[in-house]
């Protein structure tokens, strides 16, 4: 016989037990055993509507559904309940006996069954991770674009770099990103922005030296950018000057139209966004060139080379527009969106067929109950911990989460404020944190404390604190609780991130050999054993310090997140293709973290979210409103045609239909029950204002 799934029905199988062994006693049981039940419910947070005695039919049946939501691993904690419930409401002591008894008998008789929660077999069965082989086969033969081989790559290298270029090339750089540059009119980027300025020059010069026969040893940045100086101009007549810069105009503009069909026919890439990357880095290698003929921004307008660039950007914006407003892609979705049944989102169906078997894979036991080994229980919690934060959160970019870092060192003393049995994962000052030449921190840390924004948290909170993210110049600082959710099996998110930081330790099995002696005050002392020792099985190699005086504490710091054989950390590409590769095994699906912001956003909109609620959500993902609605919303026609439909079918047919409708004269209570419940709720509360008025 198969086990009951909730409270509820395992409240049914012992009332069917008691009236089979007990056919004229059994009803008097059930109800002094119902009424014990009763008394603990609100403590498991049912909330009763009315302050009697004794609860009403209605809340009887509200206690029925309520049970039906809770998990059996609840009945582990009903003994303790129902005592809080009796000293709470001061139950006098002959109803203690009398529903203590029932209560104590149910349980008597749960533990002798099978699927009794504390049964070792339950245990056991708990503990086995689910089946984990890849049943999709590899990523690899997911192609997302039609192109039929892999990406071509013409880059000019290091080694095919002359020392004249290589010059070029590191000015070019510390132009864009040096506080202080001279004659620099423009604000400095940052690296990784000037890094993606560099590798798309670095393309463009690949191209010349491989496909047009460029000599290396000729190879120079003006040979994308023409320059023109002024010292040039002042020997020509205007009508040379004019012809000079046509000259220049057409080079480049014939660099541009060669390189954008080149990438078309040998990468088969005709993405406007891989345009306006070339783009960009173009107008910003013509502002370094040039930075000696312009006193301010203005000045580049004048010069009638920006004018082709101005052309091109303005030509690959419109077709930008035109992609996203079509919600056209390079990549197929079909292969990045996740099947969504009707009635559910795709957030949703993250949440439940992605996140949710990843947490049971972190179980510590295989399937015929044997223990595992440390590094697959410690990847198994990392894989989950990397899902959850995009999946339980508004997702934000996915740099933030890739180089999260973690103190690894504290100060010898403990704060005051700080309980004294209490874990102690600290933030790090500012001084002692990653700072830009104009000492704004600019790195993201993950932290746990008790006091938030003048908020005491007893039994404290993760926290991320979040300083290095694209659009912090418009919504700055960010300091980011992550909710302790709770789950069925009695565990909660803090207990893996926990277990994934500093180690998960049991005392199941039988070679205990250990004794406990690190931080968790509960287990001191008691017998067991490493079941991981997670993020450190997989030996970082990342622990640094920031350079400080003699008299100021040394703060080691490493990421969260490092890759499992190598211990470094995972460059942006490998950090995406870790999230695609468990979403294909699982679901068939490519989605990247950068997806997970589409899924929020369309999640956002599919559930009806307010103006307001649309701007708070906007704002945790780290941009607008119509950002949110304009790039990264992707619900489907039928999804955006439904709320009107709805609403035809409410206010323009349904009324008159209603109408029309009469009533049978005949009817009963239950009848008309049945009609008020198919009313929304704005109708009963009419209804119930109407027949208030007519008492």
């Amino acid at each position: 016989m198969n086990g009951p799934k909730n409270f509820f029905e395992a409240q049914e199988m012992y009332e069917e037990y008691l009236r089979d062994i007990e056919p004229v006693k059994a009803q008097r049981i059930i109800n002094e055993f119902r009424s014990g039940i009763h008394h603990a419910l609100p403590e498991f947070g049912y909330q009763r509507t009315h302050s009697g005695r004794k609860m009403t039919a209605e809340e009887i049946k509200n206690a029925q559904e309520f049970k039906k939501t809770l998990p059996n691993q609840k009945l582990l904690k009903l003994r303790q309940v129902l005592q809080k419930s009796f000293e709470k409401n001061n139950v006098s002591q002959a109803s203690r006996r009398t529903y203590g008894n029932r209560v104590e008998q149910f349980l008597t008789w749960s533990a002798q069954q099978v699927w009794w929660p504390g049964s070792r077999s339950v245990k056991l069965k708990e503990q086995c991770t689910p089946y984990l082989r890849h049943k999709h086969g590899s990523l690899a033969d997911c192609k997302l674009t039609e192109r039929k081989f892999t990406y071509r790559k013409y880059i000019l290298t290091p080694q095919e770099t002359p020392p004249k270029l290589q010059s070029q090339l590191r000015q070019f750089y510390l132009y864009l990103t040096e506080p202080e540059s001279p004659g620099r009119i423009i604000k400095p980027v940052e690296k990784s922005t000037a890094n993606e300025y560099l590798k798309n020059i670095k393309l463009i010069l690949g191209y010349l030296y491989r496909f047009l026969n460029v000599p290396m040893h000729e190879l120079c940045l003006e040979l994308i950018v023409p320059v023109v100086t002024e010292e040039q101009l002042e020997e020509l007549t205007p009508l040379q000057q004019k012809k000079s810069w046509n000259q220049s105009k057409k080079a480049l503009e014939q660099l541009i139209c060669k390189h954008f069909q080149f990438s078309r026919d040998f990468n088969s890439s005709v993405s406007p966004s891989t345009k306006m990357g070339k783009i960009n880095a173009i107008s910003a290698l013509a502002k370094f060139l040039y930075v000696h003929q312009v006193e301010n921004d203005a000045d580049y307008r004048l010069i009638p080379i920006f004018s082709t660039i101005d052309h091109h950007y303005n030509k690959v914006l419109e077709e930008l527009s035109e992609w996203r407003n079509s919600r056209h892609s390079v990549s197929d979705w079909s292969k990045r969106w996740p099947n969504v049944p009707e009635g559910q989102t795709a957030l949703q169906v993250i949440q439940e067929r992605i996140v949710e078997p990843l947490r049971h894979e972190c179980r510590p036991r295989t399937r015929r109950g044997d223990f595992r080994s440390r590094e697959p229980i410690a990847i198994s919690h990392q894989s989950y911990l990397k899902w959850a934060l995009l999946a339980y959160l508004p997702a934000r970019r996915q740099e933030e989460y890739r180089e999260l870092k973690i103190a690894l060192s504290c100060p010898r003393e403990r704060p005051q404020d700080l309980p004294g049995d209490g874990l102690y994962q600290p933030l790090p000052p500012d001084n002692q944190r990653e700072r830009k030449y104009n000492g704004m921190v600019v790195d993201n840390y993950l932290y746990f404390t008790y006091m938030h924004e003048n908020h005491y948290y007893p039994q404290g909170i993760w926290v991320i604190d979040t300083r290095k993210y694209k659009t912090k110049k418009t919504y700055g600082q960010q300091s980011i609780i992550i909710p302790n959710r709770t789950f069925e099996d009695g565990s909660s998110f803090y207990d893996y991130i926990e277990r994934f930081l500093y180690g998960w330790w049991t005392q199941e099995g039988y070679k205990n050999e250990l004794i406990y002696d690190w931080w968790q005050p509960e287990m001191q002392g008691r017998r067991g054993r490493w079941l991981s020792s997670g993020r450190i099985q997989f030996s970082p190699k990342d622990a640094c310090s920031l350079p400080s005086n003699s008299h100021s504490a040394i703060w080691t710091w490493g990421y969260v997140f490092v890759l499992p054989k190598s211990g470094n950390l995972a460059s942006s590409s490998a950090f995406a293709r870790i999230f695609e590769t468990i979403s294909y095994r699982l679901i068939q699906k490519r989605i990247s973290p950068h997806i997970m912001r589409y899924v929020w956003a369309t999640w956002g909109l599919n559930v009806g979210l307010s103006d307001s609620e649309l701007g708070s959500l906007a704002y945790a993902m780290g941009h607008s409103v119509k950002t949110l609605r304009d790039m990264y919303e992707r619900c489907t026609p039928v999804e955006k045609r439904q709320p009107i439909e709805s609403a035809i079918a409410q206010r323009l047919f349904t009324p008159s239909e209603q109408h029309n409708q009469k009533l049978p004269l005949n009817l009963e209570v239950n009848d008309l029950v049945q009609i008020a419940i198919r009313l929304t709720q704005e109708e009963r509360q009419q209804l119930i204002a109407k027949l208030q008025s007519t008492v």
